[in-house]
């Protein structure tokens, strides 16, 4: 568990000074045990952990960074250190807004600072976005908090559900925008600073020069492409690791996951590590056999042992539990959470590490996108034909990659990328073309200042950030606390300056990373294609819960609110099986969960929320 909460009010208004003393008295008396970190200029700052290994705060001068900090410092056999602020470097993020901050450091934090200059404050959201960040302003107060359970404490205001944010999240869920489940919620973006002044926010600041850095200083050698990515992989789990004594890893079979396991053991820190791995006994989905090679290769090349324990999915998985899930300010992948079961025997020091976000960032999907972005940057010329063949060996022909690489590349035509989740089911009766979803901060931050790269690589970008909620669905508040080292902020920009011909070269998606574990792990593991996935089971749980995700959906509020059509999504949910099980991830990400959370807020008492029906 963790949390903070800061208050930031006009200390020149008596009327918000008294509201920030009451603010402050009901956090003290509602949550035992929450320290005080930093108080005064307008500003109060609290924070709370039991887990310091995976949060903790400190405070440099007028600087208070919530979580943890680590040099940009990486090199054969280098593991960056854990650095906190002196005084100098706290005065320069205070100046700078954060800049500072994300330029010379990483890791995963929230940093808030004052200004005594321009009688300012600054909250600053660090690039991975791990740590939940919210901000709600009521007159002359902002509140800025990690957990709704705790704004909710505060009584500050009623609360109106964001129905466009809820229509839009049943097609394009769990992003980490600027809007949340509520109108009067705002979050912070991965890597943006937002200035508050006189207790309300009068700026917002991207500081995160990610598409910059791609188009101004892209690596164009494998080579060395390749020797980076395992600096820096390895580097950035190390310097996760070096945080906790027990790592509990869900280990998959995968080659994300297996990167992370090679990473671990081969930690200067030396955790003691558990590996869980959760196997079907479908036919194509056991992965039992991969997940025993890593552990085997991993603790060849490291020379250390770890545990490895296995367990068979099972379709009673309790999905009912997701009505138990906290109140949260975005609907989270809680389904997600229970679909995987955790190894609940692990002491309060354990966290749990994920391979998550490495299709993203290693870049696992076919297309022609590689060779449509050659000819983006670099138009037709010897080397675009090789490309175009090895981007042919995907699925296309070579005809059809010739054609996108003009259209979309020389030409720079739009070009259709989806960005949903699954395959659509007809039952849900949002109209993309009407979804007016902002556009991330990064993106914004990149468009303004004139940095320019190809569609296929902004989306690639766009993927890496990986979304908190589907990281942690308890917004901090439960005992689990998910790691995610393949989406950390060196290794973010580090694949971002890859051109995307670089990441499947020889025509295999994630070649800089099979290539960067060399002599870690397994041949035989590094050169899989093909990987089982949660089909069985998701329709084995389907089935099992029927009339529960039958009761959510049908009768449901979305089905009130007319984004899901009763009938149709009665007979879809019914006609789940083995061969028709295509709409399943759309059933277990959006519906269920967005419907969930609905009821969750409905069925609490005493809850100060209107516009919910």
């Amino acid at each position: 568990m963790y949390r903070y909460i800061a208050v930031l009010w006009n200390d020149h208004s008596e009327s918000a000074h008294a509201q920030a003393l009451q603010t402050m008295e009901r956090i003290e008396a509602g949550r035992p045990g929450i320290s005080c970190v930093m108080k005064g200029s307008g500003g109060a700052i609290y924070a709370q952990t039991d887990n310091p290994g995976y949060f903790e705060y400190s405070r440099s001068g007028p600087l208070v960074v919530l979580g943890k900090l680590f040099h940009k410092v990486f090199g054969a056999d280098t593991v960056p250190a854990q650095t906190v602020p002196d005084a100098a470097a706290a005065l320069t993020a205070c100046s700078t807004q954060g800049r500072s901050l994300v330029e010379q450091c990483w890791g995963r934090y929230v940093a808030l600072g004052y200004q005594p200059d321009t009688a300012s404050w600054f909250v600053l959201r660090d690039p991975t976005a791990e740590i939940p960040c919210y901000m709600t302003t009521v007159d002359q107060l902002t509140v800025v908090f990690s957990n709704m359970e705790d704004c909710l404490l505060l009584g500050l205001r009623d609360f109106n559900v964001d129905w466009s944010f809820l229509s839009y999240s049943l097609l394009f869920p769990f992003r980490d925008g600027l809007q949340t489940g509520f109108e009067e919620i705002v979050a912070l973006e991965a890597g943006e600073a937002v200035t508050i002044r006189d207790g309300q926010p009068v700026g917002r600041h991207y500081q995160w020069d990610v598409v910059r850095q791609a188009s101004e200083a892209p690596i164009e050698d494998l080579e060395e492409a390749v020797q980076l990515a395992r600096a820096t992989l390895l580097g950035c789990i190390g310097a996760l690791a070096s945080q906790h004594r027990c790592i509990q890893l869900q280990l998959s079979g995968g080659l994300d996951s297996s990167i992370v396991l090679a990473g671990l053991l081969h930690a200067p820190s030396t955790p003691e590590v558990k590996c869980v791995h959760h196997y079907d006994a479908g036919i194509g989905a056991d992965e039992r056999m991969f997940a025993r090679m890593a552990v085997a290769g991993a603790r060849e090349s490291s020379g250390r042992s770890c545990e490895f324990v296995e367990y068979q999915r099972q379709p009673h998985c309790s999905l009912e539990e997701i009505m138990d899930f906290p109140r949260t300010a975005r609907p989270a992948h809680c389904s997600g959470y229970l679909l995987h079961r955790r190894d609940v025997n692990f002491d309060a020091d354990t966290v749990q590490f994920t391979g998550g976000g490495g299709d993203a960032v290693f870049l696992r999907f076919k297309g022609n996108a590689a060779a449509i972005d050659y000819a983006w940057r670099r138009g037709i010329d010897r080397d675009f034909f090789r490309v175009a063949f090895e981007t042919a060996q995907s699925g296309d022909s070579l005809y059809g990659v010739f054609k996108e690489a003009f259209v979309h590349g020389v030409l720079k035509r739009p070009s259709s990328i989806n960005g949903r989740w699954g395959n659509p089911c007809e039952w849900v009766k949002v109209d993309a073309s009407e979804q007016d979803g902002m556009p991330p901060a990064w993106l914004r931050h990149a468009r303004a200042h004139g940095h320019r790269l190809s569609p296929h690589k902004l989306a690639h970008i766009g993927r890496m950030i990986f979304p908190t909620s589907v990281l942690d669905p308890f917004e901090g508040a439960g005992r689990w606390h998910g790691v995610s080292p393949l989406s950390a902020q060196p290794v973010v920009e580090l694949f971002a300056r890859l051109p995307l011909h670089l990441l499947m070269a020889g025509a295999e998606d994630r070649t800089i990373a099979r290539r960067a574990l060399h002599g870690l792990l397994p041949q035989a593991l590094l050169s899989r294609k093909v990987k089982c996935y949660l089909d069985d089971h998701s329709v084995a749980v389907t089935q099992r819960h029927q009339q529960f995700i039958r009761d959510l959906l049908v009768d449901g509020l979305l089905a009130r609110r007319g984004y899901i059509d009763s009938a149709s999504a009665e007979a879809g949910i019914r006609r789940v099986s083995p061969d028709h099980s295509s709409q399943v991830l759309g059933i277990f990400g959006p519906q269920v969960n967005i419907e969930a959370w609905l009821r969750r807020w409905m069925g609490r008492t005493g809850v100060p929320l209107v516009g919910m029906a």
